[in-house]
Parts: C-alpha cells; structure tokens; sequence
C-alpha cells in the first residue's frame, strides 16, 4: 500500500467513527421512543382481536363454545 494512501486513511478513520458513533447514537435513542410505542400498539392490536374472537357471534368450526 502507497504510505500516502496509509497516512490519508489514517487521518480520516478517527472521523469516521465519530460519525459513525453519533449516528448509532441518534438510531439508539429513537429506537428508546419508538419501540414502547410499537409494543403497546401491538399489544392493543392483540387484545381487540381475542376480544373479538372471545365475544364474535359467529363461531369458527372447531371453536364452538361447548
């Protein structure tokens, strides 16, 4: 490897990981916001359909209340 392309990418490295760790740092913090917000959309989401299905007045074959 050339030593002028060696030094080049030796002063650029530092920079590319600071990048790189404020960008995996924003990512990490919306993902902090989002993720309680995806689970309880899914877990409302969950409930209406087994309520749904507890309370539906047209039975499944096989699901028959007994």
């Amino acid at each position: 490897m050339p030593l002028g392309l060696r030094d080049r990418v030796q002063r650029i490295l530092p920079l590319a990981k600071k990048v790189a760790d404020e960008i995996v740092s924003e990512e990490t913090e919306i993902l902090k916001e989002l993720i309680p917000r995806m689970f309880e959309v899914m877990h409302r989401v969950a409930k209406l359909s087994c309520d749904h299905v507890k309370h539906s007045r047209w039975p499944s074959p096989g699901f028959e209340k007994g």
